[in-house]
């Protein structure tokens, strides 16, 4: 009888193990504690990414409609040229565009190809000096001597809340931007400022 029992309880034992051993209730549990953390900084990384496109997108449309608005006309005042800044920011709302630096170098073409500012403004940072060289060569295939050349130039930085996060171990904050547009007059040679 104690034979028969110690048979029994082997043979339930076994079966136990067997049971347990096929029972994967538990592994999708753990599967995701697993993949859960992956999938959270896709979603994270996506986001992100959704972000900086964006902003990139505006700053882009800021450079060239800013730049072919100042083009269109032969002679800015500085308050016109003011409120076409302030108003080219809000194109990149809802973002902050305190962190906005957006100028307007009107340029000077010579002989030799080297453009020098004619006149300049700017919106959260400071004008161009007049006679300074443009802080962005001018390609050759636009230049013509006599008539000036409008260089936009945006500047931004986005910093968003994974950002700031990793700052700390990149040494970065945020994405940075920088962009430039070029724009030749379209109604006379050179533009004006008053």
């Amino acid at each position: 009888m104690t034979m028969k029992r110690s048979l029994s309880f082997f043979r339930f034992a076994q079966c136990r193990i067997r049971g347990i051993a096929r029972d994967r209730s538990a592994a999708s549990g753990v599967e995701f504690a697993l993949v859960l953390p992956i999938l959270v900084m896709l979603l994270f990384g996506t986001v992100e990414l959704g972000h900086a496109l964006t902003v990139s997108r505006k700053i882009d449309e800021i450079a060239s409609s800013t730049g072919d608005m100042i083009a269109q006309q032969s002679s800015w005042t500085k308050t016109d040229v003011t409120k076409l800044l302030s108003g080219a920011s809000f194109i990149l709302q809802p973002y902050d565009t305190s962190k906005l630096t957006l100028t307007v170098a009107v340029n000077d073409v010579n002989a030799s190809g080297s453009a020098t500012v004619n006149w300049s403004a700017a919106l959260n940072t400071s004008a161009v000096n007049s006679g300074t060289a443009s802080a962005v060569a001018v390609p050759s295939n636009i230049q013509e001597t006599g008539v000036q050349i409008v260089l936009t130039r945006v500047q931004y930085t986005l910093t968003t809340p994974v950002s700031a996060f990793f700052s700390n171990f990149t040494g970065q904050n945020g994405y940075s931007f920088d962009r430039y547009f070029f724009n030749r007059p379209r109604v006379s040679d050179t533009i004006k400022y008053n």
